[in-house]
């Protein structure tokens, strides 16, 4: 599965690169994060991923656009996978662990909701991960009530003609080895067989837990675990692009290294994924469409 993925950009401005995704020999494209948020901002990247509430639309589209623009992929044979924030809210502006104001007030006013107002303070612990929160206030998804709210948004969305998921920080939901069966619960009550499921499990070293996720869903991140086949593998992403930390180390890289670079990657994985920059064309450049055939016909 070779992914396309362009951030920030609306859904409307995405259609208008479709014919040339498919053109390169990219399988999908995964569309920013479709959850009402707290602002509706396009010149900050991260301001997408503060949602306030599961339901469908934002500045990036709203669900008539969402499903216009997933008959369009249809009609061209390209799939579309939804960026699915499930794992937190929007942060209250002065105390990050709060959820903001505007949050769905069936979801805000219901401490059981939510995880202990605790930031994580080592990832490599894991029980320190899988229960406290990432510097903004974090769900308790092993709450009943709050899996049957994230089951019914995703089946929204798979209605609106969405075909898979990439799982947003999906290392911090744990597994049933740690006592928790969100993952498999969930994917047992998708409405559609079949999706291409993918989660965000960066910075893990342990394959003993990248191979567990990846029982669930394709894997995200920068270790193989014991299986490359399963996993989602990339040179950039919005992450690594966009952030002003250490984690934003390839905004200093030309996008003539990226390319270069994710072609390697294409020729040896099966799966992978590649960050179309804001205001860059070189995406269109005639490697990216060379290695997509050439290991088409392995």
């Amino acid at each position: 599965m070779r992914i396309a993925y362009e951030h920030p950009k609306t859904l409307k401005s995405i259609s208008k690169d479709l014919e040339q995704i498919k053109r390169q020999g990219f399988d999908a494209i995964q569309i920013p994060p479709i959850e009402p948020l707290k602002e509706e901002d396009l010149s900050a990247w991260w301001k997408a991923y503060q949602p306030i509430a599961f339901k469908i639309g934002n500045i990036y589209g709203n669900k008539e656009e969402l499903i216009e623009f997933c008959h369009r992929c249809e009609e061209i044979g390209l799939k579309v996978f939804a960026d699915a924030i499930i794992n937190h809210m929007a942060a209250d502006n002065k105390n990050p662990l709060i959820p903001h104001e505007k949050v769905d007030s069936v979801l805000k006013n219901n401490p059981a909701y939510w995880k202990e107002q605790v930031n994580v303070t080592d990832w490599h612990n894991r029980a320190d991960v899988i229960h406290h929160c990432m510097n903004l206030p974090g769900l308790n998804v092993y709450n009943k009530e709050v899996e049957d709210k994230i089951v019914d948004f995703l089946n929204e969305l798979i209605d609106c003609g969405i075909t898979g998921f990439r799982f947003d920080a999906a290392k911090s939901i744990g597994l049933p080895s740690e006592g928790y069966r969100f993952w498999p619960n969930l994917i047992y009550r998708l409405k559609k067989y079949g999706l291409f499921l993918y989660g965000e499990v960066i910075f893990e070293e342990n394959p003993k837990i990248i191979d567990e996720y990846a029982q669930y869903m394709y894997v995200l991140g920068n270790y193989d675990g014991t299986n490359r086949k399963s996993m989602v593998k990339y040179i950039e992403t919005h992450d690594t692009y966009f952030s002003e930390d250490s984690l934003g180390y390839t905004k200093f890289w030309s996008t003539d290294k990226v390319i270069q670079d994710y072609c390697t990657l294409a020729t040896y994985y099966d799966n992978t994924l590649f960050f179309i920059r804001p205001n860059d064309v070189l995406w269109t450049d005639g490697r990216i469409k060379d290695v997509h055939s050439r290991v088409r016909k392995k």
